[in-house]
Formats: C-alpha cells, sequence, structure tokens
C-alpha cells in the first residue's frame, strides 16, 4: 500500500476534489474519491499528477503487466489503468502523490512537501439540478429501447441468453470542464468508487457504485451490483429498498450473475476457496437503492494478474450471462460503441489492487461528451420500467430537472 507517514500538508477535511482547482491544466491528474469505507482502498482517497509515464493504445496483456510491475513493487508507486469495454488501454504511472489519512493529506514517493499547491477553497460543485452536458442526443430512442427490450426477451425464452445488460448513450456537448464535471458527480452520488483521470485530451469523470476487482496479496473479490429501484422519502423509501430486496425477479437475476463471477474467479482461484458473502445486499444511495453481492477467492499458486484480467473482464454485471452470448447479442443490439463505459478503471500500488466497473461515468474525447445508462433484461422484464430505470441512471449527468426526460433528446 502507499505510506501514511510522509508529511501532512492539508488538513484531512480537504476534499478530493478540491486539489482540482489548484492542479496545472496539463498535469494528467488521477484522483480517487471514495463516498464511503467501502471504497476504493478501504476508502483511501489519492491525488496524483504529473506521472512520471503515460501510455496510450496498450493491449490488456501490455497494460496488465504495467500493473503487475506496480503491485510487486518495493517502493511506493502507482499505476492507472483505463481499460475501455472496447478499444485499446491507456497508461498512467506516478512515482508520487497525496493520500488522504485521519490526521490529513500527506506526501507518499518522489512528491516534496514543497511540490504541492495550495487546494482550491471550493470544489466548483455545480446545482442538482443544472445538467453536465448540452444538445444530448441518445443513441437509441424509447421506441428502439423497448424493442431491443423485447428482442433479449426472446432471446433468453429461445435459451440463447438468460439474463443480458442492454445500454444506450447520451452524447452531446461538453458545458462544463471534466474537472467540474466530477466535482459535481461527487456532490451529487457519494458514490464509493468515483474517480477522475485525465491523459492528453481524454478524460472520464465516474461516479460509479460498483467495485470490479480488489486483490490485496493473493485475495481477490469482486462486487457486482445487479438490481436498481429509486429513491423516495420517508416510508416510501423504505418500502423501496424492501420491494428490492424481496423482488423474485430481481434475486433471480441477480444470482445468475453472482454464479457468472463465481465461474470467473473459478478459472484462476484455488479449488473451495471462492464464497459468495454477504449476498443480496442492498445499498442506498442518494438517488438510487442497489442490490450488491461481493465473491471472493483464493489466487491459485502461479496465477497472475493477467490470468485474472482474462479470466473476469469485462465484468458480468455489465455483459449478462452467458458472458460471450450476451456480448455477441449486445453487439447486434446496441448502436454504437460503449468505448470506456462498462469496462474499468484499475489501479495498483504495492500489494495491492483495486478498481471500478465504468458505469456512471461521463466519457470526454474529440470535443464531445458521453454517459452510458443500461439495464439488465430477463425474460420478466417490462420494456417501460427498464427504459425508466436507464433514465434513473442518468440523473447524476441529467441533473434533478433532467431526470425525467423520456424522449430521445435530452436538451
Amino acid at each position: 500500500m502507499l505510506p501514511e507517514n510522509g508529511p501532512i500538508v492539508a488538513a484531512s477535511d480537504v476534499t478530493p476534489e478540491a486539489w482540482l482547482s489548484s492542479l496545472p491544466p496539463d498535469s494528467t491528474p488521477l484522483v480517487l474519491a471514495p463516498g464511503s469505507s467501502r471504497g476504493w482502498f478501504d476508502g483511501r482517497a489519492v491525488v496524483a499528477w504529473s506521472p512520471e509515464l503515460t501510455a496510450v493504445d496498450l493491449t490488456i496483456e501490455e497494460a496488465t503487466s504495467e500493473l503487475e510491475h506496480v503491485f510487486s513493487a518495493d517502493a511506493p508507486a502507482l499505476c492507472a489503468v483505463l481499460l475501455p469495454y472496447a478499444g485499446s488501454a491507456t497508461m498512467a504511472r506516478y512515482a508520487g502523490g497525496l493520500v488522504h489519512t485521519p490526521e490529513g493529506w500527506r506526501v507518499w514517493g518522489t512528491l516534496g512537501a514543497n511540490d504541492v499547491p495550495e487546494p482550491g477553497a471550493t470544489s466548483c460543485t455545480l446545482p442538482a439540478d443544472v445538467p453536465l452536458g448540452g444538445a444530448l442526443v441518445s443513441d437509441l430512442g424509447e421506441a428502439e429501447y423497448r424493442a431491443a427490450v423485447e428482442s433479449v426477451r426472446e432471446a433468453v425464452m429461445a435459451g440463447d441468453v438468460y439474463v443480458l445488460n442492454l445500454t444506450r448513450r447520451l452524447s452531446g456537448n461538453p458545458t462544463v470542464s471534466p474537472r467540474t464535471a466530477f466535482a459535481s458527480l461527487v456532490d451529487r452520488t457519494h458514490a464509493d468508487m468515483a474517480a477522475l483521470l485525465e491523459v492528453g485530451d481524454t478524460a472520464i469523470a465516474s461516479a460509479s457504485p460498483e467495485r470490479f476487482l480488489r486483490v490485496l496479496g493473493d485475495r481477490v473479490e469482486v462486487c457486482p451490483i445487479k438490481g436498481t429501484r429509486p429513491r423516495a422519502a420517508g416510508a416510501a423509501d423504505i418500502a423501496l429498498a424492501a420491494e428490492l430486496a424481496s423482488s423474485e425477479k430481481e434475486r433471480a437475476e441477480h444470482v445468475m450473475i453472482v454464479d457468472l463471477e463465481r465461474n470467473d474467479l473459478g478459472r484462476v482461484c484455488q479449488p473451495g476457496t471462492v464464497l459468495v458473502d454477504p449476498l443480496f445486499e442492498v445499498i442506498a444511495t442518494p438517488y438510487c437503492h442497489q442490490m450488491v453481492s461481493t465473491v471472493s477467492g483464493q489466487m491459485a499458486p502461479g496465477a497472475t494478474l493477467g490470468d485474472l484480467m482474462v479470466a473476469a473482464f469485462p465484468c458480468g454485471s455489465v455483459t449478462g450471462a452467458p458472458k460471450l452470448a450476451a456480448m455477441r447479442k449486445i453487439a447486434a443490439l446496441e448502436l454504437s460503441s460503449r468505448a470506456a463505459y462498462t469496462g474499468a478503471l484499475v489501479v495498483a500500488v504495492p500489494g495491492a489492487l483495486d478498481s471500478s466497473v465504468l458505469i456512471r461515468t461521463a466519457e470526454y474525447a474529440d470535443g464531445a461528451v458521453q454517459w452510458g445508462t443500461g439495464a439488465g433484461i430477463t425474460v420478466d422484464s417490462d420494456a417501460g420500467e427498464e427504459w425508466l430505470e436507464t433514465i434513473l441512471k442518468a440523473s447524476p449527468f441529467l441533473g434533478t430537472s433532467g431526470a425525467g426526460y423520456g424522449d430521445a433528446r435530452c436538451d
């Protein structure tokens, strides 16, 4: 892990995103801003910038080699890899930065205390009702999405797939910088796996609630999310959480993904070590309730991080089951590339690795911003309800004033 005994350079109440306003525009920042101790590295916030090495257009094998190099290092280091669902990987490796501790923000690695700028006075968050993009258009409109849901249901009835994550993408003009969008997303979601990464002209501002792989020594875990309900006020909110916890449809869909993850980890873990605990846990976020489970195991002797990535990527919660059949159906039904969406942000430090599934993520490239959103489809799915779920999951990006948008155009 990163050392937590360096000099203190800021108070503990400074937020991770507050540092962004003081960093140079071309500093290639990485910010991990966990919303609780469930998040990145057991809730350790990290800020790093000015990497010693960056690389783009990497294969998964090349990217994993960089992660393994840092994972096994003796000296402080951090490697972040953006592993898209479709396309090549991007990597940034840092030799120093800041880590949050109860006593305050501490320097780690080669960074000196004199190299640290003063954190910004504010984190530049926008009001909750302000959208984070303009002239937004969905690649699948409501009628098209509903038709695709019915196509998935037919595939399930034919035995081709059991469950499939059907997604669509909103794309448009950035109305704020990725850093401002990130600060606003953190404020709106308190996401456990929130992260910002800028490399060159591309960036992701992620409010992901979902952990992908976490590795500590030879222990590995994955925490799939499947099953969602909106939030409400008072007793209605409690009822919605209880409904999610007891829903036969949601539990059946969830257990299919849990079984898929058990099988994925079973390919690289010692027999008999793959366990599920907890199962069907319902966790509240500011805008939705979600069902989460934790699947863990002990890596087999000789198994590498590369073996683990090949076995588990992409996360089954964003594909469906069986994974390969679901991915083929996804390619036939979805009208645009997922790009980074539903891929992973993977971060390694000496002795530990953590990663997020890139959902609830704004992706910036080529002067445009894109936000993906989707829902898990089973034979019992209602096309209208699944469409509304995609709107709910886009609400952190659309803002509360846009949460009710129902047609293809959201401007």
